[in-house]
């Protein structure tokens, strides 16, 4: 670019010459309103919005929902433009081609010249908003000669129809037209009315956008922001959303003003363009994304892209708006010199002396605080700056911060505003000198305006600019008038190594306790209890959790398995290191700047608080939370390689103890999880503790689910509840098989050297002794284990060993109020795990009956002596008792099921009476109970449980005897339930009458008769045999029955030809021609026919076909659904047919006869066509039809015969007469009632002598 280039040379400066007004389109001046047209420049989005959302609101398209419109954009944005635009295209249709943008030129002409515009301002006017709009709508439309006056407010009935009355007014003087009312300074006037007042107002501009969808009347009106959306008015929001139903907001938003921008304050010519881009491009590799939007630097040159961002969120009344505002800064631009050492942009921190120098801005709240606070910051980097050079970017910093505290809603506190890296590149802060250092430009130039940001905080003591810890934002904090930050670094200075160590403690607490609030366990001491997890045993142990060293130690009573220390790294205590097992130490070795600055301003903080009250307490604690944060962030990231951990006298970094470890895996993260310092801190603590916990307790068990204190008593309920008969889930398997309970998928604690060391102690204790909790658990009231040397199985686990024993019944649990064996597991689950745990002591069970347990093997179809075996303690014995009761229960499921479910209907009928069925059911369920009952007594220890007596044995006999009548009589269903179920639909084929299904009945009535005399296998078996017999026989007959009436009612081969030559047959073909000739009785050859094709054929059937179904496949012959018994076969029926043929031929022929020789008819013979009347003739010459009949001639007859009216009454209808008045009835009711009905039907009827009655 050439050296001393004035920026007026590199943009087509076009001066806007003033505010535009809605009120200017009112003026007379033409050229004005021409330039307002032509002046306005559209962007292609904003013409998307103006063409497809406005245009269409305001025309009369009746497929338009029309509602008001609302024009939403800041001051100087362009909305009184818009509606000076449209509403000029709307009132006169010679400024739709001025338009500029095509697509919005072609929209307008659906609105040009229809409409009558009013346009008012309503800004600082007081009245009522109906009181200002009709007031104004009459003296509008008196103007036009249009004669209408609004009612007053207290006489308003409907506003509505007062709006509908005046719109009827205007179109009987401007029929077609429209009114469109455009109202500016909308949200001014909005804003100023207050509660009941606004309330009205809304409801009567709710009642205008439901107007606009039926009448031709259109509102507009212009607002600063989307009032809809507004806080401002969250007071109406019920109000408000009923408006916004019939209200639609045309947005002008940022992009569009940028446009504007561009193309009228900003326009440049393509070289112009290239020079700006060659200027600014030696500049972009300082900043984050210039070189991705140099098309829009260049574009708005020398106006920073991020002005107008800026300017949109600024809340307050700036009323020269953005255009003007830019205007004004580029007049004092133009004429500078572009300077070739830095890019020099009009940036958003500029705005700042705009507000500056506008007084009537100074009474705004917010404005005068954010001035006060940058007055006193600019003064003092004015006067007390330390880096000169660097002063000018300071002062824009203020100002952008000053300007920025503008922009956040309203709310000047929140705690929000730009970084440096926004800085710099929203300004384009520059300093000279900055391109010659080496290294990223872009960082390089951060780097400098950070260091400017950490000056300017020095200068002013902190005071009135804070800087958010998490985010790195700076902001003008108004509140901020004492220094807290230099408040806390000036105490950070005093502080003591103690302090520094409770610093250290609290945000180590943060990380490394799930609860930081939780009571510590001994109290004024930093100890928690605490859990880690045995890896390899997949279990948590317990210990303890110091803040401190091994001195406190005693203090934490009872012992545990663990103790682990975090040493305190300032103040470093004095102990002796006994390089004991269980005790494991960590010590943050690499303090850094970073976490010796954060631990100190922390412990400042919580100092300052202390002594501190109100709002600066507060604030204190607020910072000390920032300040723990960060520590915790610090102790996190850097765990690895600052913490020392010492076991044993080995001291290593976590990093080196970490080695060969997949700490994720330990962790047991999934993907997408994070590793925190806590999971760290227990799986290096369980690395260097897992031989301590081995050495413990060599033989404690090992989980294949993880247990922890979390989940420990959940996972024993589970197990407990599968020993009482509940769902075995795969936690309860878990654990069962943790404990060796499990053999395979059953319970045996035989396998279990848990339960066998609890069994042995019991016998040790002699015969008939009880054993106490106290002689199997040891330890404090706290801690307590069953084994400690070997085992050290706690309470919990001990008590799912006992459930198993009882299970096996092998012992028996005394709790309180009972004891609990192997028929009273449900105990296990019903009883909470503390009653459980608290036991009174276990027992031997009792010895088994051995007179009831023979009765229950013989009952179960064993040799007593298989009894006597269990008592011997064999368990084949007891195996193969419940080898029997396993075989038996599902027998009894099943027999209870299909009876429930009716399947012992047999033939149609059920085989038991309903009284019977029920007392065989509930028998049935006594013994499903009673075996299912004796389920749980799989082992000869069980046995000696038993709960069962001979009367409970003796009572169960009676009830087998009914499971086998009833798997009898299913056999029965199932080996002559085909056979039944044939007969019973053979049943339903046959007439009712029908001799076979009167011995059907007999045989299946004598057949249930017998059964329900004698249930007994024996009589069963004979009735069986008797059943099949007769089955089998009344099939025979079926078949054979069936059979006689199928080949009656069906025709063969030879009689389906017959029927077939009969259907060609000249006379049947010859009676078909004459049913055209309208005197004939046209439905006795329909019935003829009706019969004949009625006739069905079926020749396949045979007797195998009829052994597996019923009914023929073929014609599906059913004698009873067919509505008649044949008298005489088919194949007689068909004969009977060609004879009746001859008849209804004969008599059709006399019926022609007749009526061609009647009087009547002769009169018309002489008029028929010569070879009519000859056909005719040689008929009534021969006395025959003609062979072949042919159309011809029943065309002729039909000619002849046209002078005679036939009339067709049914028989019914005749039979109805006759009847009429009663019956019997004398002949000369008879006659009568016979005249009166040919009279009626002979009623209209021109001459009766020529009617021809067919009778059908």
């Amino acid at each position: 670019m050439v050296n001393k280039m004035k920026y007026g040379d590199l943009i087509q400066f076009e001066q806007i010459e003033s505010v535009i007004q809605l009120l200017d389109a009112d003026r007379p001046d033409e050229a004005k309103k021409l330039k307002l047209v032509t002046t306005y420049v559209i962007s292609d989005d904003m013409a998307e919005r103006i063409a497809k959302l406005m245009i269409p609101q305001l025309s009369f398209d009746d497929s338009v929902d029309h509602k008001g419109v609302l024009i939403v954009g800041n001051y100087g944005t362009g909305k009184s433009h818009l509606m000076s635009v449209l509403s000029l295209v709307a009132q006169d249709a010679a400024y739709a081609p001025m338009i500029r943008h095509p697509k919005v030129a072609e929209a307008a002409t659906s609105i040009a010249g229809k409409f009558k515009v009013l346009r008012i301002e309503v800004g600082g006017l007081e009245m009522p908003l109906r009181q200002i709009i009709t007031l104004r709508l009459q003296a509008f439309l008196a103007n036009l000669g249009v004669n209408y006056t609004f009612p007053t407010a207290d006489q308003e009935l409907d506003n509505k129809h007062s709006f509908e009355e005046m719109m009827g007014a205007f179109e009987d003087v401007y029929p077609g037209q429209g009114i469109l009312l455009v109202v500016d300074e909308f949200l001014e006037y909005l804003d100023s009315r207050r509660g009941h007042e606004l309330a009205l107002d809304l409801a009567i501009l709710r009642q205008i956008g439901e107007l606009t969808k039926h009448l031709k009347f259109r509102f507009v009106a212009g607002v600063q922001e989307a009032i809809f959306d507004s806080a401002r008015f969250e007071y109406v929001a019920s109000s408000m959303r009923r408006v916004h139903e019939r209200f639609t907001q045309i947005l002008i938003d940022r992009n569009d003003v940028s446009f504007v921008v561009a193309a009228r304050l900003l326009k440049k010519s393509v070289d112009q363009q290239n020079k700006v881009r060659e200027y600014l491009t030696p500049f972009a590799k300082f900043y984050g994304t210039m070189n991705e939007r140099m098309d829009e630097y260049v574009r708005l040159f020398p106006v920073h892209p991020d002005y107008l961002k800026t300017f949109e969120q600024i809340h307050f009344a700036e009323k020269r708006g953005a255009l003007t505002t830019i205007e004004s800064a580029m007049k004092a631009l133009l004429d500078q010199d572009v300077p070739t050492d830095r890019p020099l942009l009009i940036s958003y921190e500029s705005f700042w002396q705009t507000i500056k120098k506008n007084s009537a801005l100074r009474p705004d709240a917010n404005i005068k605080e954010v001035l006060r606070v940058s007055d006193v910051l600019e003064s003092r980097v004015q006067q007390s700056f330390t880096r000169p050079t660097y002063k000018a970017m300071a002062l824009r910093v203020i100002n952008a911060l000053a300007v920025h505290r503008l922009t956040t809603g309203g709310d000047i506190h929140v705690p929000i505003g730009p970084t440096a890296t926004e800085l710099r590149d929203s300004l384009c802060l520059f300093q000279l000198g900055v391109e010659d250092m080496p290294g990223d430009a872009a960082e390089n130039l951060l780097s400098l305006v950070q260091t400017v940001m950490r000056e300017v905080l020095k200068t002013v003591n902190g005071q009135f600019i804070s800087k958010a810890m998490d985010t790195d934002q700076y902001y003008l904090d108004l509140k901020k008038d004492i220094d807290y930050d230099a408040q806390i670094e000036n105490r950070a200075g005093s502080l003591d190594d103690d302090q520094l160590d409770r610093a250290y403690y609290a945000a180590l607490l943060q990380l490394i306790r799930e609860n930081p609030s939780e009571p510590s366990y001994v109290s004024g001491f930093q100890i928690w209890q605490y859990q880690i997890e045995w890896q390899e045993r997949r279990v948590e142990r317990m210990g303890y959790l110091f803040f401190g060293a091994p001195n406190d130690r005693p203090t934490a009573q009872p012992e545990r398995d663990f103790y682990v220390y975090f040493i305190q790294p300032f103040d470093k205590p004095k102990f002796t290191d006994n390089n004991l097992t269980d005790e494991v130490f960590f010590r943050l070795k690499g303090l850094d700047e970073d976490i010796k600055r954060l631990l100190s301003a922390y412990a400042a903080a919580q100092e300052l608080a202390s002594t501190a009250s109100g709002g600066a307490k507060a604030i204190y604690l607020s910072k000390a939370q920032d300040f723990i944060k960060a520590m915790s962030k610090w102790l996190q990231e850097k765990q690895m390689t600052a913490f020392e951990v010492t076991y044993q006298g080995k001291t290593k970094t976590l990093q080196n103890w970490a080695k060969g470890v997949s700490l994720r895996d330990r962790a047991r993260l999934g993907p997408d999880e994070r590793i925190n310092f806590r999971d760290v801190v227990n799986i290096i603590s369980g690395l260097a503790l897992g031989q301590r916990f081995v050495d413990l307790a060599p033989e404690y068990p090992t989980f294949s689910v993880l247990v922890t204190e979390a989940n420990r008593k959940q996972l024993v309920g589970n197990a407990l509840r599968a020993l009482a008969g509940g769902n075995r889930t795969k936690d309860a398997t878990a654990v069962l098989d943790a404990l060796e309970l499990l053999d395979g998928d059953r319970i045996e604690p035989a396998k279990s050297r848990y339960a066998q060391e609890v069994l042995k102690r019991l016998k040790d204790k002699g015969h008939g002794q009880v054993l106490n909790r106290s002689e199997l658990l040891s330890g404090t009231a706290d801690v307590e284990y069953f084994a400690p040397i070997n085992y050290r199985l706690e309470p919990d686990l001990l008590v799912i060993v006992l459930g198993g024993l009882e299970y096996s019944g092998d012992l028996v649990l005394s709790i309180t109020g009972d004891k609990i064996d192997s028929g009273k597991l449900v105990q296990l689950a019903e009883r909470s795990l503390d009653d459980l745990k608290h036991f009174k002591h276990i027992e031997a069970p009792k010895e088994i009956n051995v007179a009831v347990l023979k009765a229950l093997f013989e009952f179960f179809g064993l040799a007593s002596g298989w009894a006597q075996k269990a008592t011997q303690g064999d368990p084949d014995s007891v195996r193969e008792l419940q080898d029997r009761i396993s075989a038996l229960t599902p027998r009894v499921l099943k027999a209870g099921s299909d009876l429930q479910q009716g399947k012992l209907g047999f033939w149609g009928q059920n085989l038991l009476r309903d009284e019977e069925a029920k007392d065989w059911h509930a028998r049935l369920d006594s013994l499903k109970k009673f075996t299912e009952d004796l389920s749980p007594y799989n082992t000869v220890g069980k046995l000696k449980n038993l709960r069962v007596t001979l009367e409970n044995i003796d009572a169960q006999k009676k009830n087998i005897e009914v499971l086998a009548a009833v798997e009898r009589m299913l056999d029965l269903v199932v080996e002559l339930g085909s056979t039944a179920a044939y007969l019973s639909q053979a049943e339903m084929v046959l007439p009712a009458g029908h001799e076979w299904v009167k011995q059907a009945e007999a045989a299946r009535k004598a057949m249930q008769e017998k059964l329900s005399k004698d249930r007994t296998a024996e009589h069963a078996s004979q009735v069986v045999a008797e059943s099949r017999q007769t089955l089998n026989q009344l099939k025979k007959d079926y078949i054979n029955a069936y059979i006689a009436s199928h080949t009656k009612a069906r025709l063969g081969v030879s009689e389906e030809k017959s029927r077939n030559t009969l259907r060609k047959d000249p006379r049947l073909q010859g009676l078909r021609v004459l049913a055209g000739v309208e005197m004939m009785n046209v439905s006795q050859l329909t019935s003829f026919e009706d019969a004949l094709n009625g006739l069905r054929s079926c020749s396949t059937l045979d007797e195998p076909t009829l052994n597996t179904v019923a009914v023929c496949p073929h014609c599906q012959y059913r004698p009873s659904a067919e509505q008649f018994e044949l008298s005489i076969p088919a194949a007689k029926a068909l004969h009977k047919l060609d004879d009746d043929l001859d008849q209804l031929l004969a008599n059709w022929q006399q019926t022609l006869l007749e009526n061609l020789e009647d009087p009547f008819t002769q009169e018309s013979l002489g008029l028929l066509p010569d070879a009519s009347k000859k056909l005719i003739n040689t008929f009534l010459t021969s006395r025959a039809l003609p062979d072949p009949v042919t159309g011809e001639f029943a065309n002729a007859v039909q000619m002849a015969l046209v002078g005679l009216e036939k009339v067709v009454v049914k028989t019914d209808e005749i039979k109805q007469a006759l009847l009429l008045g009663g019956s019997p009835a004398s002949l000369k009711d008879v006659r009568e009632r016979f005249e009166a009905f040919l009279k009626e039907r002979c009623k209209g009827k021109e001459d009766p002598e020529k009617l021809r009655f067919i009778v059908e």
